[in-house]
């Protein structure tokens, strides 16, 4: 009896219009511990609902209807990845060598023996088992990629930030106003973001307003609404956000701007859920989760009486402290890696590389800014970079990251400066390869199509650079 090999689940499709040919291929396969799936046309075989998921597939050559060479070619427009071997005739052989070219993994000529077509499905088999496991490789790190490097958006696996991801499903469970401190750039907005998500009003809309964005005169007109007529300009009723999120969550960023009366009105929201439109005797039933940000110490507000004490004590029901970035450096080559990333994505470059000089000034550096100081330094670095390195680290508290953001508002400031960059570096490549895409497409680091987008941006052709 011959020896058994086992193969569970193994999947070899057979496609031979010879029902002799085909049951004795599927018979030896199956003695060798493979499931084999036979099929008498290619037509039947690329209908079969599984044929993405076949291990390897062996056919004929000639038969009648669709051939071989146009079932491979089939497969192949499909981008079916299982490995094909083509089964020929003495006179076959040039068709399967024209199979090889295009995609065919072997090719066996008949009469052959057992041993030869088995050896061929065995080496078939191991290739598509290796790309398999590469795929599933790929995919777990895909889906793993988000958790290792944080969780609800943010970056980090320092003790600091793992302590934070706890406390943003603790405070997630209640209804109760929560109060989010942290130093500009740290991600206040992300942290209420997470705990919107986490929270019973995660069906109800997630509305952002910064207190400090807009004057005192127009801030309670936008957090409590207005009626038709309640000031100059008022020509329409308008809800305010505290309507909009009913049902939802409330964040007010920059809360100590909050005037006093202000204080008092959100204050009477938050006890009873009665909202008062300004101008209107109607009063507005709403149910909002608050969340209130800050980066000042609010007792220090309360002490110098630019907050009520009973709003304090009411909106401190739950704290969660974000910790800056100097407190938590371990995080920072995981947060460099993060941005170079998108910012290569968005870009179109490769992922740029950092020097250990590079990396080591930014380790020590204190980042006043946090994390979206660090992402403006890397989009920066990202952009400026050549030959597949990042340029140079330029701080947004240096001087010459003020000279960069001088640039007038019109010419959209920081974009403007990197745009002007990214121009002359192209410029400077097709000149020095004579309009040559390829060449300069390698001198770039960069693929064609990204490279043809930005001659369209700014208006170069190769045809300027080929005298």
């Amino acid at each position: 009896m011959e020896k058994r090999t086992d193969h569970p689940k193994v999947r070899v499709l057979v496609i031979d219009d010879d029902e002799a040919a085909r049951l004795s291929i599927g018979q030896m396969l199956r003695l060798r511990g493979y499931v084999p799936e036979v099929f008498s046309s290619a037509e039947t075989a690329l209908a079969w609902h599984d044929i993405q998921n076949a291990d390897c597939i062996i056919t004929d050559v000639k038969m009648p209807g669709m051939d071989g060479e146009e079932f491979l070619s089939r497969v192949i427009q499909q981008k079916l990845t299982s490995p094909v071997i083509m089964i020929t005739g003495h006179g076959d052989v040039s068709m399967a060598v024209r199979c090889l070219k295009i995609g065919a993994y072997d090719f066996v000529e008949k009469p052959f023996e057992d041993e030869v077509l088995l050896a061929c499905v065995s080496r078939a088999v191991e290739k598509s088992a290796l790309r398999k496991e590469g795929m599933a490789l790929r995919k777990r790190l895909e889906d793993l990629s988000a958790a290792e490097e944080g969780r609800f958006g943010m970056v980090g696996k320092s003790k600091a930030m793992l302590d934070l991801y706890e406390q943003i499903e603790v405070v997630s469970r209640s209804s109760a106003p929560v109060l989010i401190m942290g130093e500009t750039g740290t991600g206040k907005e992300l942290a209420a973001k997470a705990i919107h998500e986490l929270s019973p009003f995660l069906k109800g809309p997630f509305v952002p307003m910064n207190a400090g964005a807009l004057p005192e005169t127009m801030l309670e007109s936008e957090l409590f609404g207005h009626a038709r007529g309640a000031f100059t300009g008022a020509l329409s009723a308008r809800d305010g956000k505290l309507v909009t999120a009913s049902g939802g969550s409330l964040l007010l960023d920059e809360i100590e701007c909050l005037s006093l009366r202000a204080q008092v009105e959100l204050l009477r929201v938050l006890e009873d859920g009665i909202v008062q439109p300004l101008g209107d005797d109607t009063s507005r039933k709403v149910n909002i989760r608050l969340l209130a940000a800050t980066n000042v110490d609010l007792l220090e507000e309360v002490r110098q009486g630019r907050m009520r004490e009973d709003f304090y004590h009411r909106i401190m029901v739950l704290p969660l402290r974000i910790p800056p970035l100097r407190e938590r450096t371990e995080d920072i080559p995981l947060l460099l890696s993060h941005f170079l990333k998108r910012t290569a994505e968005r870009s179109g470059l490769p992922v740029a590389k950092l020097s250990e000089k590079t990396l080591n000034e930014m380790l020590r550096y204190s980042w006043p800014g946090n994390v979206r100081e660090l992402k403006n330094a890397v989009e920066r670095m990202g952009i400026t970079g050549q030959n597949g390195f990042t340029g140079e680290f330029v701080p947004d508290h240096s001087e010459e990251a003020n000279r960069l953001l001088s640039v007038p508002a019109t010419h959209g400031r920081l974009r403007a400066e990197m745009e002007r960059v990214e121009h002359s570096v192209i410029e400077a490549a097709l000149r020095e390869h004579r309009g040559e895409i390829n060449a300069t497409c390698r001198t770039l680091g960069i693929s064609r199509r990204a490279l043809y987008e930005r001659m369209k941006k700014y208006n170069l052709t190769k045809e300027d650079f080929r005298s």
